[in-house]
């Protein structure tokens, strides 16, 4: 049979752009999930060469594969179909983020105030560099702080003057 003769529809190269699509998403998501094909061939109760085949775009999947595909990367069936763009990547990133951790709902609203504190535009952001050591209170000499004010020679001073003269006097 010649290709001019084959049977089908006369859309084939757009469904199968679409079925290359399909394919190219499956693949992410489950490498995204961190499955081998292996692993996700035996959630999806399929054959790794199926799923190799699903995966290169090489076979349609039923409804059925569809929904077990699904189960098995622990998406609604809608996220296989969607087209993701690079700035939803993150997004997808953060939901993969809270399901893996099992955060509730209050969790995830936590985390988004958190957010944005931390990514506001109206407020400036604070530098995240710790703040500059105290220095010593003693006049001239600027060291670091230990506690009360002193650096370590002026603290063990003080401390050595208020002890009793039998205790640490040099």
């Amino acid at each position: 049979m010649t290709d001019g003769m084959r049977p089908g529809p006369t859309h084939a190269p757009e469904t199968s752009g679409y079925l290359q699509g399909l394919a190219r998403r499956i693949r992410a998501l489950r490498e995204r999930s961190g499955l081998t094909q292996e692993d996700f061939a035996a959630r999806c109760g399929i054959s790794v060469s199926f799923a190799s085949l699903l995966e290169r775009g090489e076979r349609s999947p039923s409804y059925e594969t569809l929904l077990q595909v699904a189960a098995a990367l622990g998406l609604p069936l809608s996220e296989l179909f969607r087209a993701e763009e690079e700035d939803e990547a993150g997004a997808e990133r953060l939901v993969h983020f809270a399901r893996a951790r099992g955060l509730s709902r209050g969790d995830v609203d936590r985390l988004m105030a958190v957010a944005e504190l931390m990514f506001s535009e109206s407020r400036p952001r604070p530098e995240l560099r710790p703040p500059e050591p105290e220095g010593c209170a003693e006049p001239g000499c600027g060291r670091p702080v230990l506690a009360r004010g002193l650096c370590v020679a002026h603290y063990h001073r003080a401390r050595r003057a208020r002890t009793p003269s039998g205790r640490g006097a040099e």
